[in-house]
């Protein structure tokens, strides 16, 4: 991978970030589109202001080997999100084919026929956009990191010993660390593959099951308030219609309310790549 060079859209999110230092430290060039330019100074790291809204700036294009396209337009932020998101992939898409730019959708375990939220539902549309004789969709379970739910998971449960139980906890949960991911994403590139990829951990255990994992961790006692979800969606839909802020949005609520399980064997056999266990996650988590 030195001295390739890679375009990383939604460079300031949680993926993005890991995967541009991932890769700097690797010696790629990176080109980091972001919605907002930084001040810090990184090492073979290139900024530049882009945000789904806008044509792409085509010599941005030039000399590039690879895009990851993590972007995303949340729905509460702008209530023409999912039009944006997909006219946006499809400009990108456009461009790498015109510039030979080999591309990796970042897409997710939430994007099924089933999905109810924005984000699954435009996530899946998303994939439609990219030939997955020629390209990479890659469809990642819960990524597990120093941000992202995760990682709100465990600072919610360090700072309460009560936590809600939404549907009885009995959602499927698939992990995979945000290390892992960043190593997929590169041996995909090295070994030119093409396809659709589903990477978590082959086994799903449920949420309140994960919950556990991570109190047990942290050596933290919890008991769990049952709460309906339904009963959940329609306080979440109150609240953003009246504009109060809650922790959780009904786009989470939909998003946790169709979760399934993918199997994953085989994806994992392809790519030649043994993942962490979500306790193994949870502990690299803790512990750095």
């Amino acid at each position: 991978m030195t001295k390739s060079t890679i375009i990383i859209t939604g460079a300031n999110g949680f993926i993005g970030e890991q995967l541009v230092n991932y890769f700097s430290a690797k010696g790629c060039q990176v080109k980091a589109l972001v919605r907002n330019i930084q001040k810090e100074v990184v090492k073979d790291v290139e900024f530049i202001q882009y945000d789904l809204e806008q044509d792409p700036d085509e010599t941005i294009f030039d000399g590039a080997d690879y895009l990851v396209h993590c972007a995303y337009l949340r729905f509460d932020q702008n209530k023409n999100a999912d039009a944006i998101n997909v006219s946006g992939t499809k400009k990108l898409a456009a461009l790498c084919r015109k510039k030979n730019v080999r591309p990796i959708f970042l897409s997710s375990f939430s994007a099924h026929k089933d999905a109810e939220s924005h984000y699954g539902k435009t996530k899946l549309e998303c994939e439609k956009l990219f030939d997955v004789s020629k390209d990479v969709i890659l469809k990642p379970g819960l990524v597990i990191g120093n941000k992202g739910l995760a990682s709100e998971l465990i600072k919610t449960i360090k700072k309460s010993s009560f936590i809600p139980l939404i549907g009885g906890g009995t959602q499927p949960v698939q992990t995979i660390h945000v290390d892992d991911l960043c190593l997929i994403i590169e041996q995909l590139f090295e070994k030119n593959s093409t396809g659709l990829f589903h990477v978590a951990e082959v086994e799903a255990i449920t949420m309140k099951q994960f919950y556990q994992a991570i109190a047990k961790q942290l050596n933290k006692k919890i008991s769990f308030i049952p709460f309906p979800l339904s009963l959940l969606y329609f306080i979440c839909k109150v609240s953003e219609l009246i504009g109060l802020k809650l922790l959780v949005s009904s786009e989470s609520v939909l998003g946790l309310k169709n979760l399934i399980k993918f199997e994953t064997k085989g994806d994992l056999k392809k790519l030649g790549v043994t993942i962490k266990k979500y306790s193994q996650s949870i502990e690299a988590l803790l512990n750095r």
